[in-house]
């Protein structure tokens, strides 16, 4: 497979951006691809972006674009929404790393490069084409003068900073295989893929799959295998790893590495950072609910020779717990453990499924301090922090409460800077003495390149930490990949004895470089202790560089890494990115029709299951907890046990200015610990014998006086993923954190739910701000990759709202005496807001039966009495928006802590579960019987006018079984039809309008007009007076790219795999004790 390179042009009215392929441009029958955004419609606009992908005739339609003073690039590495513009990005320049076939030419050309440069252009407008223009001839923004990144104007492009981040020579990519794979994963999917030839990429270790997902969704949408593969042929996106690539040399072709060596052998080492818990030291530790890790890196040593092919794998990452670290510390490094054991063991079997699961089996390899001053480790940190010895005995006890066999999952302890100390570095050996029989059985893969038989597979796995992961992992993995090199080559006597002392420094030195480069993205410095990962050895110049690299850790980890992480999280949709990013979806003509059939599909296919929610809001007026008893605040019934229950608070602290600037914690600690001693004991007194299980803290977050702690039954608790909380604030405009929200993202199953804990604006004639309030958090709140709250299936609203009763005092407390709580609820202002359209549209709220909840006199539950003799109003409220939610009960408790009641609600949902691969089959096939209903429609009785200019992209066909072929034809109506399909079709477009883009719908194409497509064909097509055919819109196919196209037995193909002496599945018959948890 060539490499593919595109000239860029651009059109500006309407906007649109092409690739036209460099081999197709002189080509009167060539296509491009033109990428553009599709304004939607007022009712439809949801906040996202919709990109549309068209294809075009470069002979009548690329005369409407202007060429950019660009060379050609190398693909699309996504697109990407940020502040209030959307960026294409592209890479411009790259360099050639290695090639992992150069010394077995009969598997074709597998080169790496290094990305050196991208540009970004916008999509809503031109003011950065000339930038971009002037950035990709001045060179990249590592340059003294960073030409191109500023205007005449001094104005910058708002994706500086991710472009600099893109060119950090981090990122690599190849064109002719699937770089996200291990050779071993890749000779596997070979032989047991359903669509061989076709790239899948790996999502964990694919880093731009966030901006990537409009092309994601274009080949999910593509309905045939052949549309698919030429799609990836074609190059269009670029798929990027980050880590290192680096290779070594020995032997006659090249003999300056090697001296008398005759045996030519070539060595490539891969590291792929994973892309599921990304970011800077600090900034990242431990474990998220998917059970990614921070700096997870799989690094694979790949030896070629001209007949054999090997490859041994190894991983490292963070303790697969929830754990933290303060950057500045003098003297210890003591750590957080932010949940128990109980709460984060779902997380860490995620995290060893998806090991199990790729590699099958895992031996934990912890270089953490073994001895614990403080004695055994229970799981507790009550805030003051751990050593590192304790986190590494909670990491043991959590992989031994698995309950796994050992022949599954061992753990090997390892007390690396004990061990060495005084600079006995040779000492490491004795962990090879001690993991050596793990060694031998987990072996290595082995592949015989003139007879595709494969020799043996790896079948096991080192997963080695320390606490960030750098240095002391580095030197160990070097180790332990001498080790294992040094006995293949030898049992196989692969070069002379004399040669391997060149060979063990060669890899040395490519352990060194893959150390650097993982430490550089993780920390901002190389690594310590690199001579002793190149050598085995250290001495005065490594102690001043090791010196002189911690000084700077010191100072890029406190004040620079947030920008970093900033950046990181934008390009991977994860943590705050919602707040400047939108989603950018590929725009769909079918999703509306489909989206109703997926659903029907789904419910045939999918499990659905019942939970119980308990939900509390309380404004606690700044009130401390002093051991006052809780009374019946969280009673539960006997009869249903809350599977989760959330718990927002207001005023957890005073709302006085020093806490606005500088919030206390302090206060909700105390809560996190009190409320869940209190909530496992009002179940177990509900329940007695019958309760099974307890209640474990998840998460909780605070923004100044609002916090929202949310708990789990064990019960439930490995069917939580994804947990997100986030903050926005209302106070003050947008500037203070007095008034806002802690909102929630999390999945149970395959249901969204989110929960968001708010605190509006106060004063009854406030209720214009208070609407504000709740519309700036509604749009303003944003999840990963741009989710926002009404984006769930399930949503919950629970806060002091601060809406008031509109009657004077005497009159409210009056009718509250009288029970007349109908009445009363007339004049409430949230009630009459609702039912004017102004706030919570599309949510409900159960029946109010209990008497207002504010204000009282402190400590009592009388009404307020004070000079403002506030009137009794239901300021704290709970509202709900999904399908079918049961309410089972909504109550205020009579606790007389604040100078509010309490109001709790228990509600009962459905949850599903989906399998992930079968709702990609289901879609596929929908789309599939839609786009053969259309031609059927087209050719019997009448087709709907297609509006998009998707819906005008060249099939791709298969047009023989020898090979790919691209055929394209416009079918001419008999003349007898003419003057009839002339009445149906809408009015012709010109260069300044075009009929597809009207907002209104368009009628239907009658009999007459939809019947020339003839019997015998299978696409609706017709003829289009700019050079476009209406076909299926997810089949994009470039006719030049098929005139041009290698030939078939030219082409590069993985050959199948059948030989497998080793049988990967020889053992798979021991029985788990906990089934495995699928990641998404």
């Amino acid at each position: 497979m060539e490499v593919r390179r595109f000239f860029l042009h651009v059109r500006n009215h309407p906007r649109a951006v092409a690739l036209v392929p460099t081999h197709a441009i002189s080509d009167p029958n060539g296509s491009f691809i033109s990428i553009a955004i599709r304004k939607s419609r007022a009712e439809d606009d949801n906040g996202d972006v919709r990109v549309k992908i068209t294809t075009e005739s470069i002979a009548t339609s690329l005369q409407y674009y202007s060429p950019l003073d660009i060379d050609a690039v190398y693909g699309c590495a996504g697109i990407l929404d940020y502040q209030g513009d959307t960026f294409i990005f592209f890479v411009s320049r790259c360099q050639p790393v290695c090639n992992l076939t150069e010394l077995n030419a009969s598997a074709g050309s597998r080169s790496v490069f290094r990305l050196t440069q991208a540009i970004s252009l916008s999509l809503t407008d031109s003011f950065f084409d000339m930038q971009a223009c002037r950035r990709a001839s001045g060179g990249g923004v590592l340059d003294d003068q960073i030409q191109g990144d500023m205007d005449l104007y001094g104005i910058t492009s708002p994706c500086m900073q991710m472009l600099a981040f893109l060119e950090s020579g981090a990122f690599f990519f190849s064109p002719q295989f699937d770089i996200t794979r291990t050779a071993q994963s890749q000779c596997m999917r070979a032989i047991a893929a359903d669509e061989p030839g076709v790239f899948d990429p790996d999502p964990k270790f694919l880093w731009n799959s966030n901006i990537l997902q409009v092309f994601t969704a274009l080949r999910l949408h593509m309905c045939s295998t052949a549309e698919r593969e030429a799609f990836d042929t074609a190059g269009y996106a670029v798929y990027l790893i980050q880590g290192a690539v680096d290779s070594f040399y020995a032997g006659s072709r090249h003999g300056s590495n090697a001296g008398a060596n005759d045996t030519p052998l070539a060595m490539y080492l891969i590291s792929r950072s994973s892309s599921m818990r990304s970011g800077m030291r600090f900034l990242t530790r431990g474990v998220d609910d998917e059970g990614g890790v921070a700096n997870e890196v799989e690094t694979e040593v790949i030896i070629v020779t001209r007949s054999l092919t090997f490859s041994h794998v190894q991983i490292r990452g963070s303790v697969p717990a929830f754990w933290t670290q303060e950057g500045l510390q003098i003297g210890s490094h003591r750590v957080h453990i932010t949940r128990s054991a109980k709460a984060t063991m779902p997380a860490t079997q995620r995290h060893f499924a998806d090991l199990l699961g790729r590699y099958k089996r895992v031996n934990a390899v912890n270089l953490l301090k073994q001895n614990s001053t403080s004695g055994a480790f229970d799981g507790s940190d009550n805030g003051a922090g751990v050593p590192e010895a304790s986190l590494g005995q909670f990491y043991q006890s959590m992989i031994t409460a698995m309950g796994l066999p050992s022949s599954i999952i061992s753990y090997t302890g390892f007390d690396y800077h004990y061990e060495v100390r005084g600079g006995n570095f040779d000492r490491v050996s004795g962990l090879i003495r001690q993991i050596g029989p793990l060694l031998s059985s987990y072996r290595y893969y082995l592949a015989d390149n003139e007879s595709d038989v494969i020799l043996s597979l790896q079948r096991g796995v080192q997963r080695t930490n320390c606490l960030d992961c750098l240095d002391r992992t580095n030197v160990v993995q070097s180790v332990i990949s001498r080790a294992v090199l040094s006995e293949f080559i030898r049992q196989n006597a692969i070069v002379p004895g004399s040669a391997m002392s060149a060979i063990m420094d060669g890899i040395g030195q490519l352990w060194r470089a893959n150390g650097n480069a993982i430490s550089r993205s993780y920390a901002g410095t190389g690594a310590l202790k690199s001579d002793v990962t190149a050598s085995g050895k250290s001495g005065w110049a490594g102690f001043f560089s090791d010196a002189s690299k911690s000084l700077s850790r010191l100072m890029q980890n406190n004040f620079q890494d947030k920008g970093k992480q900033s950046v990181i999280d934008t390009l991977l949709g994860s943590g705050d990115s919602g707040l400047v990013s939108r989603p950018v979806l590929l725009y769909d003509p079918y999703e509306r029709e489909i989206a109703a059939d997926l659903r029907r599909e789904l419910e045939r296919v999918s499990r659905k299951n019942s939970v119980h929610v308990l939900l509390c809001t309380y404004n606690l007026h700044g009130n401390a907890y002093r051991g006052e008893p809780l009374g019946s605040w969280l009673a539960m019934s006997r009869s249903v046990r809350p599977d989760i229950v959330a718990i927002g608070f207001q005023e957890v602290v005073n709302l006085d200015v020093q806490s606005v600037i500088a919030a206390d914690t302090s206060n909700r600690r105390i809560w996190e610990q009190v409320l869940t001693a209190e909530i496992n004991a009002q179940y177990r007194k509900a329940f007695g014998d019958k309760a099974d299980g307890e209640y474990a803290l998840v998460s909780s977050e605070q923004l100044v006086g609002v916090a929202l702690l949310f708990f789990a039954h064990d019960a439930v608790l490995s069917r939580i993923h994804s947990v997100q909380m986030v903050k926005h604030k209302t106070g003050l405009s947008g500037m203070a954190g007095n008034k806002g929200c802690v909102a929630m993202n999390l999945m149970l199953d395959d249901t969204s739910i989110c929960i968001v804990a708010a605190h509006l604006a106060s004063g009854t004639g406030n209720v214009a701000e208070r609407n504000s309030d709740f519309h700036s958090i509604r749009t303003g709140t944003r999840f990963r990759r741009g989710r926002h709250i009404d984006g769930h299936d399930y949503a919950f609203w629970l806060g002091d709202l601060n809406y008031r009763i509109e009657l004077p005092y005497d009159q409210a407390r009056a009718l509250i005496s009288q029970h007349q709580l109908k009445s009363l609820m007339m004049y409430d202002q949230l009630s009459m807001q609702i039912a004017s359209g102004k706030v919570f549209r599309g949510y409900q709220e159960a029946e109010i039966n209990f008497p207002p909840t504010y204000k009282f006199d402190d400590g009592t539950s009388i009404y307020d009495t004070s000079e403002k003799m506030r009137v009794p109003s239901w300021t704290d409220r709970i509202m709900y928006s999904g399908n079918n939610v049961r309410v089972l009960e909504y109550y205020r408790d009579e606790i007389t802590f604040s100078d509010h009641k309490p109001v709790l609600a228990m509600m009962k949902f459905d949850v599903v579960s989906v399998d992930k691969a079968q709702k990609r089959q289901i879609l596929r096939k929908l789309y599939a019987r839609r786009h053969g209903s259309l031609s059927e429609t087209t050719s019997s009785s009448g087709a709907q006018s297609l509006k998009s200019a998707e819906q005008k992209l060249i099939d791709w066909d298969t047009a023989s079984n020898s090979g790919l072929g691209a055929s394209t034809r416009l079918v001419t109506p008999p003349p007898s039809q003419s003057a009839s399909i002339a009445a149906a079709l809408p009015s012709p477009s010109s260069s300044t309008y075009s009929w597809w883009d009207d907002e209104q719908e368009q009628q239907p194409i009658s009999k007459a007009a939809a019947g020339f497509a003839g019997v015998n064909s299978t696409r609706s097509e017709r003829p289009s007076s700019n050079g476009r055919v209406f076909i299926n819109p997810f089949a994009l196919t470039m006719s030049a790219m098929a005139s041009s196209a290698v030939s078939p037995a030219a082409q590069v193909r993985p050959k199948p795999l059948v030989n497998i002496i080793d049988d990967p599945f020889a053992d798979d018959a021991t029985e788990l004790s906990w089934e495995p948890i699928v990641p998404t």
